[in-house]
Protein backbone atom coordinates (compact mmCIF):
# COMPACT_ATOMS: atom_id res chain seq x y z
CA UNK A 1 0.00 0.00 0.00
CA UNK A 2 0.94 3.59 -1.22
CA UNK A 3 -0.47 6.00 1.07
CA UNK A 4 0.67 9.65 1.09
CA UNK A 5 0.78 11.80 4.28
CA UNK A 6 0.42 15.30 4.38
CA UNK A 7 1.92 16.98 7.62
CA UNK A 8 3.15 20.50 8.42
CA UNK A 9 5.98 19.06 10.68
CA UNK A 10 8.30 16.48 10.02
CA UNK A 11 11.96 15.60 11.62
CA UNK A 12 14.27 17.34 12.22
CA UNK A 13 11.70 20.16 12.24
CA UNK A 14 9.38 19.32 15.17
CA UNK A 15 7.09 21.55 16.57
CA UNK A 16 5.16 19.21 18.77
CA UNK A 17 4.04 15.55 18.99
CA UNK A 18 2.95 15.12 15.66
CA UNK A 19 6.30 15.20 13.77
CA UNK A 20 7.18 12.34 15.92
CA UNK A 21 3.71 10.64 15.57
CA UNK A 22 4.31 10.83 11.49
CA UNK A 23 7.84 9.77 11.63
CA UNK A 24 7.37 6.38 13.67
CA UNK A 25 3.77 5.84 11.79
CA UNK A 26 5.78 6.17 8.43
CA UNK A 27 8.51 4.37 9.53
CA UNK A 28 7.24 1.46 10.70
CA UNK A 29 4.78 1.18 7.84
CA UNK A 30 7.72 1.23 5.54
CA UNK A 31 8.99 -1.83 7.62
CA UNK A 32 6.02 -3.60 7.05
CA UNK A 33 6.50 -3.66 3.65
CA UNK A 34 4.09 -0.52 2.63
CA UNK A 35 5.63 2.63 0.44
CA UNK A 36 4.21 5.65 2.39
CA UNK A 37 5.50 8.73 0.58
CA UNK A 38 5.40 12.05 3.15
CA UNK A 39 5.42 15.77 1.82
CA UNK A 40 5.88 18.23 4.31
CA UNK A 41 7.84 21.71 5.33
CA UNK A 42 10.91 21.97 4.80
CA UNK A 43 13.26 25.11 4.71
CA UNK A 44 14.42 24.02 0.96
CA UNK A 45 12.36 22.17 -1.41
CA UNK A 46 13.74 18.66 -2.05
CA UNK A 47 13.66 14.85 -1.34
CA UNK A 48 14.85 12.85 1.04
CA UNK A 49 14.44 9.16 1.97
CA UNK A 50 14.61 8.62 5.71
CA UNK A 51 14.08 4.80 6.83
CA UNK A 52 12.60 3.83 3.26
CA UNK A 53 10.10 7.05 3.19
CA UNK A 54 10.23 9.22 0.85
CA UNK A 55 10.08 12.20 2.32
CA UNK A 56 9.11 15.41 0.38
CA UNK A 57 10.08 18.86 1.59
CA UNK A 58 8.34 22.01 0.44
CA UNK A 59 9.38 24.88 1.33
CA UNK A 60 6.55 27.93 2.46
CA UNK A 61 5.78 31.26 1.92
CA UNK A 62 7.05 34.04 3.83
CA UNK A 63 4.11 36.60 2.88
CA UNK A 64 1.67 34.51 5.38
CA UNK A 65 -0.19 37.52 7.46
CA UNK A 66 -1.23 34.55 10.05
CA UNK A 67 -1.29 30.17 10.39
CA UNK A 68 -4.77 30.08 8.65
CA UNK A 69 -3.68 32.28 5.39
CA UNK A 70 0.12 30.35 5.73
CA UNK A 71 -2.16 26.69 5.73
CA UNK A 72 -3.93 27.73 2.85
CA UNK A 73 -1.10 28.63 0.75
CA UNK A 74 0.88 25.69 1.97
CA UNK A 75 -1.87 23.01 0.94
CA UNK A 76 -1.69 24.93 -2.55
CA UNK A 77 1.69 23.74 -2.92
CA UNK A 78 0.98 20.07 -1.12
CA UNK A 79 -1.74 19.70 -3.93
CA UNK A 80 0.75 21.29 -6.49
CA UNK A 81 3.23 18.25 -5.51
CA UNK A 82 0.73 15.68 -5.55
CA UNK A 83 0.03 16.16 -8.58
CA UNK A 84 3.30 16.35 -9.93
CA UNK A 85 4.27 12.67 -7.87
CA UNK A 86 1.40 10.88 -9.26
CA UNK A 87 2.32 11.16 -12.72
CA UNK A 88 5.40 8.92 -12.28
CA UNK A 89 3.62 6.70 -8.93
CA UNK A 90 -0.04 5.75 -7.59
CA UNK A 91 -1.19 6.76 -4.20
CA UNK A 92 -3.69 4.68 -2.48
CA UNK A 93 -4.82 7.62 -0.40
CA UNK A 94 -4.13 10.55 1.37
CA UNK A 95 -3.48 11.05 5.49
CA UNK A 96 -3.95 14.33 7.06
CA UNK A 97 -2.27 14.96 10.08
CA UNK A 98 -3.71 18.45 11.86
CA UNK A 99 -6.17 20.92 10.65
CA UNK A 100 -3.07 22.75 8.63
CA UNK A 101 -3.12 20.11 5.86
CA UNK A 102 -6.71 19.94 5.77
CA UNK A 103 -6.75 22.91 2.75
CA UNK A 104 -4.18 20.35 1.10
CA UNK A 105 -5.71 16.94 1.42
CA UNK A 106 -9.01 18.18 0.61
CA UNK A 107 -7.36 19.52 -3.21
CA UNK A 108 -5.58 16.37 -3.24
CA UNK A 109 -8.78 14.24 -2.95
CA UNK A 110 -10.34 15.52 -5.31
CA UNK A 111 -7.90 16.27 -7.78
CA UNK A 112 -6.76 12.68 -7.92
CA UNK A 113 -9.82 11.02 -6.87
CA UNK A 114 -8.19 9.48 -3.65
CA UNK A 115 -9.87 8.49 -0.14
CA UNK A 116 -8.79 10.75 2.69
CA UNK A 117 -8.29 9.95 5.93
CA UNK A 118 -7.91 12.60 8.95
CA UNK A 119 -6.11 12.07 12.01
CA UNK A 120 -7.46 14.58 14.74
CA UNK A 121 -4.52 15.67 16.97
CA UNK A 122 -6.35 18.30 18.91
CA UNK A 123 -9.16 20.86 18.20
CA UNK A 124 -9.53 24.50 18.54
CA UNK A 125 -11.96 24.05 20.71
CA UNK A 126 -9.99 22.38 23.27
CA UNK A 127 -7.02 24.35 22.97
CA UNK A 128 -8.08 27.90 23.12
CA UNK A 129 -12.09 28.11 22.57
CA UNK A 130 -13.49 30.01 19.99
CA UNK A 131 -13.98 33.48 20.72
CA UNK A 132 -13.03 34.83 17.47
CA UNK A 133 -13.61 34.68 14.19
CA UNK A 134 -9.95 33.52 13.44
CA UNK A 135 -10.95 30.33 15.85
CA UNK A 136 -13.71 30.01 14.16
CA UNK A 137 -11.84 29.63 10.90
CA UNK A 138 -9.91 26.88 12.33
CA UNK A 139 -12.65 25.01 13.88
CA UNK A 140 -14.34 24.93 10.39
CA UNK A 141 -11.38 23.29 8.57
CA UNK A 142 -11.01 20.80 11.57
CA UNK A 143 -15.05 20.05 10.52
CA UNK A 144 -14.21 20.36 6.85
CA UNK A 145 -11.66 17.62 7.14
CA UNK A 146 -13.43 15.17 9.77
CA UNK A 147 -16.06 15.56 6.84
CA UNK A 148 -14.55 14.92 3.80
CA UNK A 149 -12.37 11.99 5.36
CA UNK A 150 -13.88 8.71 4.62
CA UNK A 151 -12.23 7.33 7.98
CA UNK A 152 -11.18 9.91 11.16
CA UNK A 153 -8.98 8.83 13.43
CA UNK A 154 -7.95 10.34 17.32
CA UNK A 155 -5.41 10.03 19.51
CA UNK A 156 -7.51 9.29 22.58
CA UNK A 157 -10.53 7.81 23.65
CA UNK A 158 -11.70 10.17 25.25
CA UNK A 159 -10.99 12.35 22.84
CA UNK A 160 -12.14 10.44 20.32
CA UNK A 161 -16.26 11.27 21.88
CA UNK A 162 -14.94 15.11 21.92
CA UNK A 163 -14.32 14.96 18.13
CA UNK A 164 -17.29 13.03 17.29
CA UNK A 165 -20.00 15.60 19.39
CA UNK A 166 -18.06 18.79 18.17
CA UNK A 167 -18.07 18.01 14.35
CA UNK A 168 -21.11 15.46 14.38
CA UNK A 169 -19.06 12.50 13.08
CA UNK A 170 -21.11 9.41 12.37
CA UNK A 171 -20.34 6.68 14.81
CA UNK A 172 -19.13 4.64 11.46
CA UNK A 173 -16.18 6.85 10.52
CA UNK A 174 -14.50 7.41 13.69
CA UNK A 175 -11.66 5.33 15.51
CA UNK A 176 -9.48 5.71 18.17
CA UNK A 177 -5.97 4.52 17.81
CA UNK A 178 -3.45 5.71 20.43
CA UNK A 179 0.00 6.86 19.95
CA UNK A 180 3.07 5.37 20.07
CA UNK A 181 6.56 5.18 21.27
CA UNK A 182 9.43 3.25 18.97
CA UNK A 183 11.08 1.61 22.01
CA UNK A 184 14.53 0.40 19.76
CA UNK A 185 15.32 4.55 20.17
CA UNK A 186 15.31 4.58 23.97
CA UNK A 187 16.85 1.16 24.32
CA UNK A 188 19.84 1.70 21.85
CA UNK A 189 20.67 5.06 23.37
CA UNK A 190 23.44 5.64 25.21
CA UNK A 191 24.00 8.69 27.71
CA UNK A 192 25.76 11.44 26.34
CA UNK A 193 23.93 13.60 29.66
CA UNK A 194 26.52 16.22 31.64
CA UNK A 195 23.76 16.56 34.68
CA UNK A 196 25.90 19.77 36.13
CA UNK A 197 24.04 21.35 33.05
CA UNK A 198 20.26 20.90 34.87
CA UNK A 199 21.09 20.12 38.84
CA UNK A 200 23.54 19.60 41.17
CA UNK A 201 24.87 16.08 42.48
CA UNK A 202 22.45 15.94 45.51
CA UNK A 203 19.29 17.10 43.92
CA UNK A 204 16.17 15.31 42.39
CA UNK A 205 15.36 16.33 39.05
CA UNK A 206 11.62 16.61 38.55
CA UNK A 207 11.18 17.06 34.56
CA UNK A 208 8.88 19.05 33.08
CA UNK A 209 8.24 18.40 28.92
CA UNK A 210 6.56 20.44 26.63
CA UNK A 211 5.42 23.80 24.58
CA UNK A 212 5.13 26.71 27.14
CA UNK A 213 1.49 27.97 27.07
CA UNK A 214 -1.77 27.17 28.94
CA UNK A 215 -2.59 24.14 28.25
CA UNK A 216 0.16 22.16 28.78
CA UNK A 217 -0.37 23.76 32.47
CA UNK A 218 2.85 24.68 33.60
CA UNK A 219 1.75 27.57 35.42
CA UNK A 220 0.52 24.96 37.46
CA UNK A 221 3.49 22.93 38.63
CA UNK A 222 5.24 26.87 39.07
CA UNK A 223 2.52 27.43 41.67
CA UNK A 224 3.08 24.10 43.19
CA UNK A 225 7.37 24.36 43.42
CA UNK A 226 7.42 26.44 46.44
CA UNK A 227 5.26 24.77 48.24
CA UNK A 228 7.48 21.21 47.25
CA UNK A 229 10.95 23.01 47.78
CA UNK A 230 9.21 23.14 51.64
CA UNK A 231 8.69 19.78 52.12
CA UNK A 232 11.76 18.14 49.46
CA UNK A 233 14.54 21.07 49.45
CA UNK A 234 16.48 18.81 47.17
CA UNK A 235 14.21 18.77 44.40
CA UNK A 236 15.18 20.67 41.28
CA UNK A 237 12.67 21.41 38.02
CA UNK A 238 13.85 21.37 34.63
CA UNK A 239 11.36 22.98 32.52
CA UNK A 240 11.81 22.29 28.80
CA UNK A 241 10.18 23.08 25.57
CA UNK A 242 9.53 26.21 23.60
CA UNK A 243 6.48 28.65 23.39
CA UNK A 244 6.24 31.84 25.99
CA UNK A 245 9.75 31.13 27.59
CA UNK A 246 10.37 33.87 29.28
CA UNK A 247 7.05 34.72 30.44
CA UNK A 248 7.16 31.20 32.66
CA UNK A 249 11.00 31.65 33.62
CA UNK A 250 10.05 34.91 34.93
CA UNK A 251 7.15 32.83 37.43
CA UNK A 252 9.29 30.61 38.13
CA UNK A 253 11.87 32.55 39.18
CA UNK A 254 9.84 34.55 41.67
CA UNK A 255 8.28 30.67 43.07
CA UNK A 256 11.46 29.17 43.31
CA UNK A 257 14.54 31.03 42.24
CA UNK A 258 17.68 29.20 41.46
CA UNK A 259 15.33 25.48 42.29
CA UNK A 260 14.32 25.38 38.31
CA UNK A 261 15.94 25.64 34.86
CA UNK A 262 15.04 26.75 31.69
CA UNK A 263 17.24 24.80 29.21
CA UNK A 264 14.36 25.59 26.49
CA UNK A 265 14.50 22.90 22.96
CA UNK A 266 16.43 19.98 24.07
CA UNK A 267 17.27 17.76 21.33
CA UNK A 268 16.04 14.24 21.30
CA UNK A 269 18.90 11.84 22.41
CA UNK A 270 19.45 14.55 25.15
CA UNK A 271 16.38 14.63 26.52
CA UNK A 272 16.18 10.53 26.23
CA UNK A 273 19.52 10.90 28.76
CA UNK A 274 16.98 13.59 30.63
CA UNK A 275 14.40 11.85 31.34
CA UNK A 276 16.22 8.35 32.24
CA UNK A 277 18.02 10.57 35.28
CA UNK A 278 15.04 12.33 36.40
CA UNK A 279 13.19 11.16 39.01
CA UNK A 280 9.98 11.21 37.89
CA UNK A 281 8.05 13.96 34.49
CA UNK A 282 5.25 15.57 35.66
CA UNK A 283 2.88 16.65 32.88
CA UNK A 284 0.07 18.89 34.79
CA UNK A 285 -2.10 19.63 31.72
CA UNK A 286 -5.32 21.14 31.62
CA UNK A 287 -6.37 19.71 28.38
CA UNK A 288 -4.52 16.72 26.50
CA UNK A 289 -5.96 14.61 23.86
CA UNK A 290 -3.60 11.83 24.08
CA UNK A 291 -0.08 12.82 25.71
CA UNK A 292 3.17 11.52 24.94
CA UNK A 293 5.71 12.53 27.34
CA UNK A 294 3.93 10.13 29.78
CA UNK A 295 4.69 7.16 27.15
CA UNK A 296 8.38 8.35 26.54
CA UNK A 297 9.10 8.46 29.99
CA UNK A 298 7.44 5.50 30.26
CA UNK A 299 10.53 4.15 27.99
CA UNK A 300 13.02 5.44 29.66
CA UNK A 301 11.22 3.35 33.53
CA UNK A 302 10.52 6.82 34.51
CA UNK A 303 7.16 7.73 36.47
CA UNK A 304 4.88 10.22 35.46
CA UNK A 305 2.73 12.50 37.26
CA UNK A 306 -0.08 13.60 35.36
CA UNK A 307 -3.51 15.59 35.45
CA UNK A 308 -6.41 13.06 35.42
CA UNK A 309 -7.31 14.56 31.85
CA UNK A 310 -7.96 13.13 28.26
CA UNK A 311 -5.08 10.59 26.89
CA UNK A 312 -3.56 10.35 30.46
CA UNK A 313 -6.85 8.65 31.66
CA UNK A 314 -5.33 5.96 29.82
CA UNK A 315 -1.24 6.26 29.65
CA UNK A 316 -0.75 6.57 33.27
CA UNK A 317 -2.35 4.17 35.98
CA UNK A 318 -2.92 5.95 39.28
CA UNK A 319 -0.85 4.55 41.79
CA UNK A 320 0.63 1.44 39.38
CA UNK A 321 2.53 3.15 36.51
CA UNK A 322 2.51 7.17 37.65
CA UNK A 323 0.04 8.66 39.86
CA UNK A 324 -2.74 10.90 38.86
CA UNK A 325 -3.25 14.78 39.67
CA UNK A 326 -6.89 16.95 39.37
CA UNK A 327 -6.37 18.96 36.77
CA UNK A 328 -5.20 22.89 36.97
CA UNK A 329 -4.64 21.92 40.73
CA UNK A 330 -1.50 22.83 42.16
CA UNK A 331 -2.23 21.68 45.76
CA UNK A 332 -2.81 18.06 43.90
CA UNK A 333 0.49 18.53 42.09
CA UNK A 334 2.00 19.24 45.47
CA UNK A 335 0.82 16.12 47.12
CA UNK A 336 1.46 13.70 44.65
CA UNK A 337 5.23 14.91 43.62
CA UNK A 338 6.03 14.51 47.30
CA UNK A 339 4.65 11.63 47.61
CA UNK A 340 6.96 10.21 44.93
CA UNK A 341 9.45 11.93 46.33
CA UNK A 342 9.23 10.61 50.00
CA UNK A 343 9.53 7.24 48.41
CA UNK A 344 11.98 6.68 46.05
CA UNK A 345 11.90 2.68 46.06
CA UNK A 346 7.84 2.89 45.35
CA UNK A 347 8.72 5.78 42.32
CA UNK A 348 10.98 3.06 40.74
CA UNK A 349 8.32 0.31 41.07
CA UNK A 350 6.35 2.54 39.27
CA UNK A 351 8.91 3.22 37.03
CA UNK A 352 8.89 -0.40 36.13
CA UNK A 353 5.59 -1.15 35.69
CA UNK A 354 5.59 1.72 33.38
CA UNK A 355 8.00 0.26 30.76
CA UNK A 356 6.59 -2.83 31.56
CA UNK A 357 2.65 -1.11 30.19
CA UNK A 358 4.27 0.16 27.25
CA UNK A 359 5.76 -2.52 26.19
CA UNK A 360 2.17 -4.24 25.95
CA UNK A 361 0.08 -1.88 24.80
CA UNK A 362 1.58 0.92 22.44
CA UNK A 363 4.00 -0.58 20.27
CA UNK A 364 4.42 1.32 16.67
CA UNK A 365 3.94 -2.04 15.43
CA UNK A 366 0.65 -2.52 16.51
CA UNK A 367 -0.26 0.67 15.50
CA UNK A 368 0.41 0.23 12.40
CA UNK A 369 -1.64 -2.14 11.54
CA UNK A 370 -4.66 -0.89 13.09
CA UNK A 371 -4.11 2.10 10.76
CA UNK A 372 -3.49 -0.16 7.66
CA UNK A 373 -7.10 -1.55 8.95
CA UNK A 374 -8.40 2.31 8.66
CA UNK A 375 -7.11 2.65 5.24
CA UNK A 376 -9.10 -0.77 4.18
CA UNK A 377 -12.21 0.34 5.47
CA UNK A 378 -11.46 3.54 3.39
CA UNK A 379 -10.71 1.79 0.54
CA UNK A 380 -13.78 -0.41 0.56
Amino acid sequence: MRPLFLTWEYPPFKAGGIAAHCEDLATTMASQGHEPVVITYGEDEGVEYRDGVEVHRIASTGSASNTVSWSMQFGQRMENKAIELSKNQDFDLVHAHDWMTVPGATGIKNTLNLPMVFTVHSTQKGRDGIHSDYQRTIHDLEWYGTYEASQVITVGREFSEEVKHNYEVPEEKINYIPNGVDLEKFDDHSSNLNRDNYALGHEQIILFVGRMYPQKGPGHLIEAMPHILEQRPEAKFVMCGSGATEHYRGLSKKQAGEKVHFPGYVPDRELISLMKEASMTVAPSVYEPFGIVPLEAAACETPTIGSYTGGMKDTIVHEYTGLHTYPADSNSIVDQVTRALNDPGWTDWLGDNARDRVEDNFRWEQITAWTTGIYNKALE
